[in-house]
């Protein structure tokens, strides 16, 4: 779709034309929203894994129990910041006068 010069492509890369993607490859934003929410999950529960590992003895590789740590940290901190916007977002639609 072209509006004054300017395309509309979705984050896959595809064009939009008259509204819609050019395949049903797409997702919507809700199924995107739910995958990226199952692989924050996904980090978080690897990093709680492997530190309940090395607190019974089961395994000694406290560095990669650190790293899934930090990993799931950032992961979360971004997710937060993510809803953050989308809250700000929203905020700022329900506020304008129409």
């Amino acid at each position: 779709m072209e509006v004054k010069g300017i395309k509309f492509k979705l984050l896959n890369g595809q064009e939009l034309k008259n509204g819609k993607a050019s395949d049903k490859s797409y997702k919507s934003f809700a199924e995107t929203l739910k995958d990226e929410v199952e692989k924050l999950n996904q980090v978080v529960k690897k990093a709680e894994f492997k530190a309940v590992e090395i607190a019974s003895g089961k395994n000694d590789d406290i560095l990669g129990a650190v790293v899934a740590a930090t990993e799931a940290e950032l992961a979360v901190k971004a997710a937060v910041q993510i809803r953050n916007k989308i809250l700000q977002t929203y905020q700022t639609f329900v506020h304008m006068q129409v």
